[in-house]
């Protein structure tokens, strides 16, 4: 028998059981709050406000959003800035006596013992202030509630750390794909590496999130549209906390901050979020809290509000568009990019066949840029390795990241564009390589492209 499910929904919402559970969600999400439950409410909002604003105010990452971002003295300056609120004996007791661990190096923006350190500090912090909070407030007028003022700072906090992850992947510069990624066995690569390697081989992807994330950022600046900035803030954190979890990326403790920090925002607006979601009554528009009396004065501190937003991001952009254009995928490629797969390799005059259980023979070279190689032997494993090359001398020097005091500087010639041979000493031994480059479009992740019409999937 065929089951209309539509008409059955229907029917079940329309009798008497069904309008009358509709009207207890309606009473339930948008009812007389008991005077309980509105304290219970202030007190954790005011928790919340105290714990994240106390978390953004000793933040590196924040700080240096909202100068702009950048590289060199501000990234010095933001260092000397969570210094200044490192507390490091009372973080180094929490990470012993409440962690069980000794607190090494900070790593910025990390999940280290000293960031989960840090967060009890804080937790504990607006434990106690929020009692206080709430005795100070008792005697306060309606008129006079710090409270505008705080959603100012958080909006501009969040603001700017949406610029500045937008910033990253619009120019894009936050994920990429070297070509060392193509040739690495996805069995070898870190969840985290994955990730990267994912998002970072489609870059109109990345591009259309970080527009994104700028346009969440654009709209938390202006105090109309903030509501509508700290929602799209909200989901958008909320999936980049997932991705973290899921994907082991040490960034799990900002991330829940961010989000945290969106929903605050949204706080004040859940009965109306919640009455939007769970009845069919027209909502009435919300009120705007002015920061003045003045309409005057609050129309100069909207201009503000919005030139300083679009600064910030201006400068985001500028400083992550100079990054990429000097240092990432935006500066000029090498003659010698791309993977070189070795066709003869000698040691010392000794032929070397390609056999799998030869520790010492190569691969491939992979050619990252300018000053990033490296070297596949014959199990498929890579080592990194810092590059300097000399189109003039004909040289090629490489120096693993893993063990600095290996280095090789190789001679090198080209008989042909796609044909390399190096020569040079590394082991006490003599070696002699002949390479082929590999081109790009033999890789169906570099090739395949897009298509709107498919015969077959590309699954594969």
């Amino acid at each position: 028998m065929k089951v209309r499910v539509g008409k059955w929904l229907r029917t079940a919402a329309s009798a008497p059981a069904g309008r009358a559970a509709r009207r207890a969600i309606a009473s339930q999400a948008t009812g007389p709050a008991t005077p309980n439950r509105l304290a219970a409410a202030r007190t954790a909002y005011r928790f919340g406000c105290v714990y994240t604003g106390l978390y953004c105010l000793t933040s590196p990452q924040v700080y240096l959003a909202l100068r702009g971002g950048g590289m060199g003295r501000l990234q010095e300056a933001a260092d000397a800035w969570a210094k200044l609120w490192a507390i490091r004996p009372v973080r180094d007791w929490m990470s012993v006596r409440v962690l069980g661990k000794e607190p090494g190096d900070r790593f910025e923006g990390g999940d280290d013992a000293h960031a989960w350190a840090g967060q009890l500090c804080w937790l504990a912090g607006a434990a106690a202030a929020t009692p206080l909070w709430s005795v100070l407030d008792r005697r306060r007028s309606g008129g006079a509630t710090p409270d505008k003022w705080l959603r100012l700072a958080a909006r501009f906090c969040l603001a700017g750390q949406m610029f500045s992850y937008g910033a990253a992947k619009a120019v894009p510069l936050q994920f990429q794909l070297p070509p060392s990624k193509l040739v690495e066995p996805l069995g070898a690569l870190s969840p985290m590496s994955l990730l990267w390697a994912q998002t970072g081989s489609s870059t109109p992807y990345q591009m259309v999130l970080g527009c994104a994330e700028i346009a969440s950022g654009l709209l938390l600046v202006v105090p109309r549209t903030a509501s509508l900035g700290a929602l799209l803030s909200a989901a958008e954190m909320a999936q980049v906390l997932l991705l973290n979890m899921t994907f082991d990326v040490p960034v799990k403790v900002h991330s829940f901050q961010l989000l945290l920090l969106s929903l605050l925002l949204l706080a004040p607006h859940a009965p109306r979020l919640a009455e939007a979601a769970l009845t069919e009554r027209p909502l009435p528009a919300a009120a705007l809290t002015d920061l003045f009396r003045s309409r005057r004065a609050n129309r100069i501190a909207t201009a503000l509000q919005a030139g300083a937003g679009l600064w910030l991001l201006g400068a985001q952009l500028r400083n992550d568009w100079t990054f990429w254009k000097n240092h990432a995928g935006g500066r000029e490629k090498p003659e010698l990019y791309g993977v070189w797969d070795v066709t003869d390799f000698r040691i010392d005059g000794e032929q070397r066949p390609p056999v799998t259980t030869d520790g010492r023979r190569w691969r491939r070279l992979v050619v990252d840029s300018v000053d990033a190689a490296a070297v596949q032997h014959m199990d498929d494993s890579l080592d990194p390795c810092m590059a300097a090359i000399d189109m003039n001398a004909r040289s090629l020097s490489l120096v693993k990241m893993a063990d600095p005091a290996w280095q090789v500087t190789f001679a090198f010639e080209r008989p042909a564009d796609d044909r390399l041979i190096l020569e040079g000493k590394a082991d006490g031994s003599h070696l002699r390589l002949h390479l082929r480059r590999r081109p790009p479009e033999t890789f169906p992740l570099v090739s395949r492209g897009f298509h709107w019409m498919q015969d077959n999937s590309s699954l594969r």
